[in-house]
Parts: C-alpha cells; structure tokens; sequence
C-alpha cells in the first residue's frame, strides 16, 4: 500500500509537471494495429514516440540475424519507433540537440526515475560471436542516436529506443532537450508497454 500511495504521489506530481509546461501532448491509437503514439510539441521541438509490439521488435531483429533468445531480449525491454524533428524556419540559428542520456522513466514498482537502456548498453552485453557484424550494423541503423543535433529547417531522425519496462507496464516518461543552450524538459504521463501476445 505504501508503495502505491508513492506511485499515486508521483503520478499527481507528473501531471501538475506537464501542466504547467508549455508541451502539448497527443495521444492517438492506430485504428488497425491498436497501438498507441504520443506526440510531445514545444515551440519548433516535436518528439513522436509510437508502440511496437514484442512480435513485430522481436521478427525484425531475427530477420537481421539476432538470434532468437537476443531478439526476444530486446523486445521485452519496450521499444517505442522514436521520431525527432525541429520545425524552425530554415533561416533560424535555433538548433535543437537531443540526450538519450538525460532520459528517465518510472514504474509502479519503482518509485524514483531509472535510466532508459542506450544502444550502448546493448552493444556492450552481447559477447563476441553472439551476433555477427552485419547484424551489428544492422541494429545501429535501426536504433535512435544516443545523441544528435537538429538543424532549423525541418531536420528530423527516428529510429527505435529502448525505453526498459516489461511488457504490459504502465509508466511515466521524463524527456529532456536542448533548445540552443537552454535545457527544458517535459513528463510523458500514463505510456503503456504493449503486452507480448506470443506468450
């Protein structure tokens, strides 16, 4: 019950944190897969996060030569398709750069702020001969940059994050960014982890 109490606390303190930024979040749900989206914008900053279910991670990455437990590995860790773009004019000096680092997320089961999982992280688990190179590449290209600037004009990226929860968790995330040399932040409340139906 205490645990919960915390959580509930957090919850309200996410939300009145929202509230009082200046980010428009908007949720939407795609009509034939289900799966939800969350469009963060503040001023020229639109930062798109959508679900992908552990099936569609976990046959992506064991068509590019993962095996099947590394595959399902990183499925299970709540993978969002990531999608950054700076909207400025293109005659703007407001480059906008994006941390991975500075990201954090939070659980019913935890009541502080973890890190999100970096493609680094991933890279350095895998030992030697458990993927191949190309497989290795492959993951690069697919996965978000740990760190990247956005130029004004419409410069954009997306890739796959990693963001941690088991799949079917609820939990509340916490972006920051660099707009020129200020750093704002903004919480996204009430994100869900897909369920894995292959279980």
């Amino acid at each position: 019950m205490h645990r919960l109490n915390q959580y509930l606390l957090c919850s309200l303190c996410f939300f009145f944190s929202v509230f009082l930024s200046a980010a428009e979040i908007i949720k939407s749900v795609d009509k034939e897969t289900q799966l939800i989206s969350w469009k963060l914008i503040e001023n020229n900053f639109q930062l798109e996060l959508i679900q992908r279910s552990p099936q569609q991670t976990r046959s992506f990455f064991q068509a590019r030569g993962f095996s099947a437990e590394l595959a399902n590995d990183i499925a299970t860790h709540c993978v969002l398709q990531t999608i950054v773009r700076n909207t400025e004019a293109e005659n703007s000096q407001d480059s906008i750069s994006v941390s991975l680092k500075d990201w954090r997320f939070n659980t019913a089961e935890y009541a502080g702020e973890e890190p999100i999982k970096l493609k680094e992280s991933w890279a350095e688990e895998w030992k030697e001969g458990d993927i191949s190179n190309a497989a290795r590449v492959a993951f690069r290209w697919a996965t978000f940059p740990t760190e990247q600037v956005f130029e004004p004009g419409g410069d954009y990226n997306w890739g796959m994050i990693s963001v941690g929860p088991k799949p079917d968790t609820a939990f509340h995330l916490h972006v920051f960014w660099k707009q020129g040399n200020k750093t704002k932040n903004a919480w996204i409340t009430n994100m869900h982890c897909p369920a894995d139906k292959s279980e």
